[in-house]
């Protein structure tokens, strides 16, 4: 497995993970075009993960706010295929992503996870994310409420 930048040629296959992802954990509904994707997340860092050239895994980060005195924080985007899940995949991801993030000077990277998402509270958690809190019935999706957990990693090297 490789972890490399990941670019808009990378889009399709991102997109099918996306779409796994609507089912399994993630608050969206219907998946971005490329275009609101793009505006949406930070130029860097965007990553994916292959094995034998086939994207088996993204991750990136959102900005928190436009506020200037939030241009440190950022929110992550993880998603594995369903494929490669329980194989470590999600794992190098957030490392690596987490290393391309202080570099980058952020000094908060949160993940807002879905509640019923053990796995992705557990990634989180293995990667050095604290939990902060549970906001009750905070995201709604086809009708049903999820709680939602906190969870933030501060970085060592920005202060």
């Amino acid at each position: 497995m490789t972890i490399e930048a990941l670019l808009p040629a990378d889009w399709p296959a991102v997109l099918e993970i996306y779409e796994e992802g609507i089912d399994t954990g993630t608050f969206e509904e219907l998946v971005p075009s490329w275009e609101e994707w793009d505006q949406g997340h930070l130029i860097w860092p965007r990553l994916v993960a292959r094995e034998n050239e086939r994207v088996i895994g993204w991750a990136a980060l959102a900005p928190y706010s436009d506020r200037f005195c939030y241009r440190g924080v950022a929110e992550v985007s993880i998603y594995i295929a369903r494929s490669a899940r329980g194989r470590g995949v999600g794992g190098a991801l957030l490392e690596r992503l987490c290393a391309e993030a202080d570099a980058a000077r952020i000094w908060t990277i949160q993940a807002s996870i879905l509640a019923a998402n053990e796995a992705s509270i557990a990634l989180h958690a293995g990667c050095g994310f604290r939990h902060v809190g549970v906001r009750e019935k905070l995201a709604r999706k086809r009708g049903e409420w999820s709680d939602v957990v906190l969870m933030e990693r501060r970085s060592p090297s920005v202060y």
